[in-house]
């Protein structure tokens, strides 16, 4: 098998009804800045939006989503945060902007929480823990528990499932998996 290419997640697109709404949403509540903005070549109104500068977009909005359609075609948009204590206060962030649709999890392997736009799409913000535990696994998490119960109570859970270890045990693994694929 010949090696395949490295593919890095960098952005993603939504099709908004209201790009406006939408723009004015991921900006205010997420941080995100609108790094350029236009129409596309198609003809629809475009913003690009980004947190890191390092990067033009990580978000591209593009209007003309027909409201009638039933069916989402974003599973979910994800956005690592920087520690435990940024996800805890980021709890407080969404309540304080109206979110009212957060669900926390503890997945072992990371602690999310999962909440709507104004469209309906599903966001993710998310922390990964310390240790490495088969998924799916979706148990409940407490924001409001103090970061040591948070862990400890994790690390209990992940040490029940079968093929735990810690997170840079299974790195270690994947490494060897990745580099084996691109050779």
């Amino acid at each position: 098998m010949s090696g395949l290419p490295c593919v890095r997640f960098k952005h993603m697109g939504i099709n908004c009804t209201d790009i406006d709404l939408m723009t004015e949403f991921y900006c205010r509540v997420l941080g995100f800045v609108v790094s350029d903005e236009g129409v596309a070549s198609f003809g629809s109104r475009i913003a690009f939006l980004t947190q890191d500068a390092e990067e033009h977009h990580q978000l591209v909005l593009i209007a003309g989503r027909p409201s009638e359609v039933p069916f989402n075609t974003i599973n979910q948009f994800s956005c690592k945060l920087d520690d435990l204590s940024t996800l805890k206060r980021y709890l407080t962030v969404l309540s304080d902007h109206g979110v009212t649709d957060v669900a926390q999890v503890d997945h072992g392997n990371a602690w999310s929480m999962y909440f709507s736009d104004p469209e309906g799409n599903t966001i993710e913000l998310y922390v990964d823990t310390p240790f490495y535990s088969p998924q799916p696994c979706r148990e409940p998490l407490d924001l409001t528990h103090s970061e040591s119960e948070i862990l400890a109570r994790t690390e209990s859970m992940c040490r029940q499932r079968p093929g735990f270890m810690t997170r840079e045990q299974w790195q270690i693994g994947l490494r060897e998996r990745i580099a084996s694929t691109r050779r």
